[in-house]
């Protein structure tokens, strides 16, 4: 799982942030195992794992659309700010094989959660697959875990684009799943100040955005 920030500045950062942490709640509830991959401001990856996770998330991928009075706003003004996410299968083993020399491996140091230890090491692992110029960042403490898992990541966003590629019919991919963080295209609206979330491609819609955004993602179902 990917969430990025898209147009509406430091909120819609913070939103990235709120919405990991509500999957994270409905994951646990569901007994699923999460684990943060790379997290930076604005940008979180994830992996979810457990039995049915594919199913029980697969209505995320999309753009979300959050309309409130930002918690950092001191003249309370309203702001509709957007947020993109991707949800991507990951199996074990993936079948497609990528060449070292279709690869672009580097270590760098960035700043995380993990304080100043993630700063005194090149821990991060930045991997690009210069074919179809898809790429990957993990920046946890391990720098061996992390370009293991970089590199099982990208191989599944190579094979899902390849794919995809071959499908007339399904030509979606990660980058159409993230999109420009724009507000075209929009899969849900997230009002605060009616307190409702409306899920625009199912219909759906709740009056209780607060017991969602504890981690009850199914009170859209």
């Amino acid at each position: 799982m990917e969430i990025q920030s898209g147009e509406g500045g430091l909120d819609a950062k913070i939103f990235v942030g709120e919405l990991f942490s509500v999957y994270v709640k409905y994951a646990e509830s569901k007994g699923f195992k999460s684990e943060i991959l790379h997290s930076s401001e604005g940008h979180m990856t994830a992996t979810i794992k457990g039995k049915g996770v594919g199913k029980k998330f697969a209505d995320e991928s999309g753009k979300h659309c959050v309309q409130r009075i930002p918690p950092t706003e001191t003249k309370s003004r309203k702001q509709t700010s957007m947020v993109s996410v991707a949800v991507l299968p990951l199996r074990e083993k993936v079948e497609t094989q990528l060449k070292d020399t279709d690869l672009e491996i580097s270590f760098v140091n960035i700043g995380s959660a993990g304080g100043q230890h993630a700063n005194k090491t090149s821990s991060a692992v930045r991997m690009r697959h210069k074919p179809t110029g898809l790429k990957v960042l993990i920046n946890g403490r391990d720098q061996h875990f992390n370009k293991r898992e970089a590199l099982r990541i990208l191989a599944a966003r190579v094979e899902q684009k390849l794919q995809e590629d071959s499908d007339s019919e399904y030509n979606v991919d990660r980058k159409d799943k993230l999109g420009d963080g724009g507000r075209s295209a929009k899969i849900r609206t997230y009002n605060f100040l009616k307190g409702r979330i409306t899920d625009h491609v199912t219909g759906k819609k709740t009056g209780n955005i607060k017991k969602f955004m504890k981690g009850d993602i199914e009170v859209l179902k």
